[in-house]
């Protein structure tokens, strides 16, 4: 959804090919992403903020399950690019990010099922070009950057909704922003990224029992600003930028992680 290239263009994977999908109403980079699968009034994908021209936006936007357009939704309490998004339930979380004057530290919650936001505990370390992920019931925040590609961040920091407070997990043992993430079970996978050298091939994952970091089969094509889901036990890693800066590439690829 968005991004250089394709401000608008919507494209849709469903495990076999791609096929166009309805437009965004107005074109937007870095923007937030992450769909709502429960059954319930609020099911859908929604996109917030991002960049619509040189600056942050707060607009946010939903597609409905069988919708062939995007209707427009309340809008984030302020302006955010550049953060991340994770939906657990109804809620949708949205952390980190930049407002277009500095990095900003509220968490906003969206509640899909009533189109409203709110703002829960702050995170400890703001950053932008981050990834998160839902991992053991949490909001877990990996990598990112301090606006710049020479201070990139192994941050990994893990929000407990239910308490509402962010705790300190191990750094990932690589430094990297314009990063992605998605779990399997209790794992969490930190995929891509980009520093002045090149992009990142490391694909590292955090056990959230054990609190340890291991390494990961490499991603075939190093890249950053990449889209990153997993679909039961399979990761896949779509798009992003070959090179750092503002590339692009079409190749997708796809990681199986066996059953346990």
């Amino acid at each position: 959804m968005g991004g250089f290239g394709g401000g608008r263009v919507v494209e849709i994977f469903d495990g076999q090919r791609w096929r166009r999908g309805p437009d965004l109403p107005f074109e937007v980079d870095h923007a937030m992403a992450a769909a709502v699968v429960e059954p319930i009034d609020g099911a859908g994908v929604y996109v917030f903020g991002g960049n619509n021209g040189s600056a942050p936006t707060a607009r946010s936007f939903r597609l409905a399950p069988g919708a062939t357009v995007w209707r427009e939704i309340a809008a984030m309490p302020g302006p955010r690019s550049q953060a991340a998004a994770v939906a657990q339930g109804r809620f949708i979380y949205v952390v980190g990010g930049f407002d277009g004057q500095r990095l900003v530290a509220p968490t906003y919650a969206y509640e899909a099922n009533a189109d409203r936001w709110r703002q829960v505990a702050p995170i400890p370390t703001t950053r932008d070009h981050l990834a998160a992920a839902m991992v053991a019931g949490r909001v877990c925040a990996i990598g990112g950057r301090k606006l710049s590609l020479t201070t990139n961040l192994a941050t990994l920091e893990c929000y407990d909704p239910g308490a509402d407070r962010w705790d300190a997990a191990a750094d990932a043992p690589t430094a990297r922003g314009g990063v992605g993430a998605a779990a399997v079970g209790n794992r969490l996978v930190f995929v891509g990224g980009e520093q002045l050298s090149g992009t990142y091939k490391e694909v590292e994952l955090f056990d959230a029992e054990s609190g340890r970091w291991t390494r990961g089969p490499d991603l075939p094509t190093p890249r950053h600003g990449i889209g990153v889901v997993a679909v039961g036990r399979t990761v896949y890693v779509m798009s992003g930028g070959p090179t750092p800066g503002g590339s692009q590439t079409p190749v997708s690829e796809a990681l199986d992680f066996p059953g346990q």
